[in-house]
């Protein structure tokens, strides 16, 4: 095949998955190709190098800090600006008080926080549908890779944890999740039909999801697609028929691969005895369960010995081994966002923890009523409501991959939001 061939087909390609020739073209200065960098970095690198991943993400949004000002100055008033602020904040006070000036170092796990600000601001400078076109490929290349990687993985070793040769399988799942709902930016690429090929990327990422026999992860996704159809239904963004159809589509996927097979996979059967032991014991048997009901009972003891301010980021695992009913000594944190915050800061903490996650709900909710308000506020709630489901039993901020995952969400809301009702409206209609 010729070089011209070559890329006649390449852009053939582009054009399928853009829309239109063009709906990938944007023109790259130092100053916007450093927040494009952070996304290549989040999207397409973090499911199968999270590594690297991360180290690019935090360089890049670094060096954004300075870039910013002093534009940055007019957008504070945004939820999505300062709310992650307010709640770094408040927690900063609560480990300053209960840990002393040492304590300020825990803020670190939440460093990625601060990319927000400088992304939201950089990235406003992007064309609308480019930016959305590019932000779906992204992702789809990372969904897409974690997903060879996961069957590879399987079955080069036999292993029934898939994830171990890129990260934990646990942060693994979560982090392919997230990058997978977040492709449906690419819904707002363009008007052609081939836009609609970024809805299947959620799908893509059930198979490197339940390789990786992450139960939360797996419950997760299934409370991602419930309320997306759910969001979608009431905000009227689909006629309800889509939605009954799209689901009923869904459970039909789900009957036909348990039909083939799919049953036998460590991650469903997993989740299935969970689903028995609950309707026999009220509650899963097995031991990483029960470890994790001790560390949510001596976490909530932790909190009620220091309501206010918590124990600070370094002690408060000690304290709630010390107040459970049983040992978990030298575990990093409690297995639980919510718990975390509130053993280690207290009420504040947990006032943090709502201000952070309802930020990106709450900048969609400010948006001008629109067809592209409506897309928003069903795609921020999908995500969200998977981040805390995962956060429930695993610890979600801290895991530097996981939280990046969040901070890009934030960043991807603040900009479609900046959009209004203008060019990406005519492309969500």
């Amino acid at each position: 095949m010729t070089l011209g061939r070559r890329l006649a087909r390449f852009s053939a390609c582009l054009w399928i998955l853009g829309g239109e020739a063009n709906g990938f073209v944007m023109t790259l200065t130092f100053k916007n190709a450093i927040p494009f960098i952070c996304l290549i970095a989040a999207l397409a690198m973090a499911p199968v190098a999270p590594e690297a991943s991360n180290a690019l993400f935090l360089v890049a949004s670094a060096i954004g800090l300075f870039l910013i000002w002093p534009q940055v100055t007019i957008e504070f008033g945004r939820p999505i600006m300062w709310m992650p602020l307010a709640g770094l904040l408040l927690i900063g006070l609560a480990y300053v008080i209960s840990a002393g000036p040492a304590g300020l170092e825990g803020l670190l796990y939440f460093l990625p926080l601060l990319a927000i600000v400088p992304l939201v601001t950089l990235l406003k400078g992007f064309e609308s549908s480019s930016l959305a076109a590019w932000t779906g490929l992204l992702a789809l290349c990372g969904t897409a890779g974690a997903a060879v990687m996961a069957i590879f993985e399987v079955q080069t070793t036999g292993t029934n944890r898939a994830g171990t040769l890129v990260a934990n399988p646990i942060h693994f799942a979560d982090v392919v999740l997230l990058v997978s709902f977040c492709a449906l930016v690419g819904v707002l690429s363009s008007r052609h039909w081939a836009r609609y090929l970024f809805l299947s990327v959620p799908i893509v990422a059930v198979v490197p999801i339940i390789l990786s026999g992450t139960r939360g992860a797996i419950v997760a996704a299934v409370a991602m697609f419930g309320v997306m159809a759910l969001v979608a239904a009431l905000t009227r963004l689909l006629p309800r028929r889509i939605v009954l159809l799209g689901i009923v589509a869904l459970v039909i996927l789900a009957v036909l691969a348990l039909a083939l097979g799919a049953s036998s996979l460590s991650g469903v059967q997993r989740v299935l005895i969970d689903i028995s032991d609950t309707f026999a014991h009220g509650a899963p048997t097995d031991y990483s369960t029960d470890l994790r009901l001790q560390m949510y009972l001596g976490g909530f003891r932790a909190f009620l010995d220091a309501p206010i301010f918590g124990h600070g980021p370094f002690a408060f695992t000690t304290v709630a081994n010390s107040m459970a009913d049983g040992s978990f000594a030298g575990t990093p944190h409690l297995h639980n966002d919510l718990i975390d915050l509130a053993a280690s800061a207290g009420t504040l903490g947990i006032i943090a923890y709502g201000l952070i996650v309802l930020a990106p709900i709450v900048e969609a909710l400010r948006m001008p009523k629109s067809t592209l308000r409506r897309w928003t506020i069903t795609l921020t709630t999908t995500l969200i409501s998977g981040f805390v489901a995962m956060g429930l039993t695993n610890a979600m901020f801290g895991i530097l991959a996981v939280t990046i995952a969040f901070a890009t969400i934030c960043v991807l809301t603040g900009v479609i939001a900046g959009w209004g009702g203008s060019e990406a409206e005519h492309h969500a209609s």
